[in-house]
């Protein structure tokens, strides 16, 4: 996912993740094709705009976050990954869909 780094940028993408606001994230993100891994936000945030859309259960946010690069695998300070924040919210199915794209990238052919 490509990002601009200020803290306006950073705190924009964070709240539209947590609110669902798929057209804010839509105009401050662009798919990366692999290239330019942005998920853990500069600055004092414990946690990335994919486990905040994962607490929240909003499904699509976390799809748009997933198409534009974000690893599902990626860990908070805490150790706690995006399926986590979903499970302890109650939004299981999206955490076993979390779950489902870790246990994809960590397939080897």
């Amino acid at each position: 996912m490509r990002l601009e780094t200020n803290s306006d940028t950073t705190a924009l993408l964070l709240a539209a993740a947590l609110a669902g606001d798929l057209d804010t994230l839509r105009r401050l993100l662009s798919p990366s094709g692999g290239s330019g891994r942005a998920e853990r936000l500069p600055g004092d945030y414990p946690v990335s705009p994919l486990m905040a859309a994962a607490a929240a259960g909003h499904e699509r946010v976390v799809e748009l976050l997933l198409e534009c690069g974000c690893d599902a695998a990626l860990r908070d300070p805490g150790g706690r990954t995006a399926a986590w924040y979903a499970r302890r919210s109650g939004h299981h199915h999206l955490a076993e869909r979390l779950d489902t794209v870790v246990d994809k990238d960590k397939t080897i052919w």
